[in-house]
């Protein structure tokens, strides 16, 4: 008795073992696997929070460039105007390449995170970006330096009535 309880029990554990992977091979063979309820859950609840991040994502992508415009126009006026000497043109390039290169820093970090995020594999050019982000920032280089020439006019024409008035 002791032999065939042993025995059906073998043949039991052999029939499992291998209608689990007679099962794992055709669920594979249409992209499915088994997996216990604990692992699914965990998998469901990471998945949502790449969906999450994925949104994010896009939000941060699009505000990036946003920010980009708003913040470069105000600084390099705000700059221009208080740098009206020789210098300003200097004052202003400078500047105008920091926040080019800080824009790029940054979409090359939103490169990398939506590599990971979609499963891409999308190489950042920084020249390109560099390049670009030049183009963008002239028109507001050439703002300022408007701007600077009609401060100084002005503040110039202050200057000689005040001299005319000493006189």
């Amino acid at each position: 008795m002791k032999t065939v309880l042993s025995t059906i029990f073998v043949i039991f554990m052999a029939g499992f073992i291998a209608a689990k992977f007679f099962f794992s091979s055709i669920l594979a063979l249409f992209g499915y696997t088994a997996l216990p309820i604990e692992s699914l859950a965990k998998l469901t609840h990471s998945q949502k929070v790449v969906q999450k991040m994925q949104k994010r994502h896009k939000s941060k992508s699009a505000n990036v460039s946003k920010r980009f415009i708003k913040r470069s126009g105000k600084k390099v006026a705000i700059t221009a105007a208080s740098a009206a000497t020789i210098g300003t043109v200097a004052v202003i390039g400078t500047l105008t390449y920091l926040e080019v290169s800080q824009y790029c820093d940054e979409q090359r970090e939103l490169s990398e995170d939506a590599n990971l995020l979609f499963d891409t594999n999308t190489t950042f050019d920084m020249k390109a970006c560099l390049v670009q982000g030049k183009q963008d920032s002239a028109q507001f280089a050439n703002e300022a330096w408007q701007g600077v020439k009609d401060s100084s006019s002005v503040v110039l024409d202050d200057v000689l009535k005040s001299i005319e008035k000493s006189r």
